[in-house]
């Protein structure tokens, strides 16, 4: 029994020693330990001037990238940025050596933070920069990140953009566009087809909205889930593959034919709609709002 009391007491005194460095919450009769964290954040803002046909790229780590189109000639950068350590002040010493690398030409901007790679992965940790990017249209953009979503809303010009764990979804696309993720779905939703259309993932969903007007042959596959087309869609020279159930692959020529539109995924569902139709079917990947006085977009 004395040996039973003197475990209770030290435990009693080890606890506040234990928890010196916890956030303890307690909601009712419910209490949540957890490790304590500093933060600290800033924004980085830049602007800058390309002509059409220029090329603006980001390369980003942990975080999600937000592409708008606008009116004018600026491309407009704001990355929002944010450190997570042990404590405040090493999470505010750690942001100040935090360092941008901007190369820019006439032609050209890439951006990126520059954490040190994989030769200083301990800075890499707990480190997250988030962009809100607007260009102008006829710019060639590509935007790749490794850990978060990419959001593409009303932009006009020759896309490119990637992540390996996120989605990425894009609304009121015009040009020619690759979209790709390795664990995340691809939605895009297309206000026409003026160049080739290029959506990729191994382990998500495929969607894609277009106009019934547009003009583009068609090639959709998965190997692990189905295919579906819209009967909206008036496509010809039609060919379908299926082993067993719904279809697997599916080709054809919508109107006039023209740019190629690629679907693919590994392990998910591809599926073509009207633009405008919405997809009920997936609600974690959804389209953003129009501009230029198009009005709000149902989300698909």
């Amino acid at each position: 029994m004395v040996r039973y009391s003197f475990r209770l007491l030290f435990a009693a005194l080890a606890l506040p020693v234990a928890l010196s460095g916890c956030d303890i919450k307690v909601d009712g009769d419910n209490v949540s330990v957890g490790v304590s964290r500093g933060r600290a954040s800033d924004e980085w803002v830049r602007s800058y001037t390309l002509s059409k046909g220029g090329r603006f790229e980001v390369a980003n780590e942990n975080g999600e990238i937000t592409v708008k189109g606008t009116e004018g000639t600026e491309v407009k950068v704001t990355a929002h940025r944010e450190v997570t350590t042990g404590s405040d002040e090493e999470s505010k010493k750690r942001l100040e050596s935090l360092k941008m690398r901007e190369d820019v030409s006439a032609d050209r901007v890439f951006i990126e933070a520059v954490t040190g790679g994989m030769k200083d992965m301990g800075f890499r940790r707990g480190v997250s920069v988030e962009y809100d990017i607007e260009v102008p249209d006829g710019l060639t953009v590509t935007v790749k990140t490794m850990n978060g979503t990419v959001r593409l809303d009303n932009v006009d010009g020759k896309i490119t953009a990637a992540t390996t764990n996120g989605n990425v979804t894009g609304n009121a696309i015009t040009g020619s566009v690759q979209g790709s993720s390795v664990n995340g779905s691809v939605a895009m939703n297309l206000d026409d087809v003026k160049g080739d259309v290029n959506l990729l993932t191994v382990n998500g969903a495929v969607r894609m909205e277009m106009p019934p007007t547009a003009d583009a042959e068609l090639r959709a596959t998965t190997v692990n889930g189905g295919v579906s087309v819209d009967d909206k869609l008036a496509f010809a020279d039609v060919e379908k593959r299926s082993n067993f159930g719904p279809p697997t692959s599916f080709s054809g020529r919508l109107n006039k034919g023209g740019p190629r539109v690629t679907l693919q995924t590994t392990n998910g569902p591809v599926r073509v709609s009207v633009r405008g139709s919405g997809d009920e079917g997936d609600q974690n990947v959804r389209g953003l709002r129009g501009r230029r006085g198009r009005g709000p977009e149902r989300p698909f």
